[in-house]
């Protein structure tokens, strides 16, 4: 997968976890502190995301290029824990592990 694509996808997954079928499993969520991690995680992506689409897409790509298998595997790990919807820690433990990738492309550019 291309980084274009993978910034693509990476969009698309920060809107399915702004959904409402995913907004309702959170909400129907007991413990609170992982409704509150997932809100904290949801919108670290949401945030990292913004910024590496706000910086010129050639650099990104560039720096992108290293940790492509590593974001391509955390990408397919988010996309499945969000097709089930039912694991809340499993898709918190996802997001973190994407935005942690974003974070560390950051620095870089």
């Amino acid at each position: 997968m291309t980084t274009t694509n993978l910034l693509a996808q990476m969009r698309q997954q920060v809107s399915k976890l702004y959904s409402q079928e995913v907004q309702t499993k959170i909400e129907r969520e007991r413990d609170e502190a992982k409704r509150k991690a997932f809100v904290n995680q949801r919108k670290y992506y949401d945030d990292c995301l913004h910024k590496l689409e706000v910086q010129n897409l050639e650099r990104i790509s560039a720096k992108m290029k290293p940790l492509e298998p590593e974001l391509n595997r955390a990408i397919t790990s988010l996309n499945n824990a969000l097709q089930s919807v039912q694991n809340t820690v499993n898709i918190i433990s996802n997001i973190s592990s994407v935005s942690s990738l974003i974070a560390r492309i950051l620095p870089m550019i």
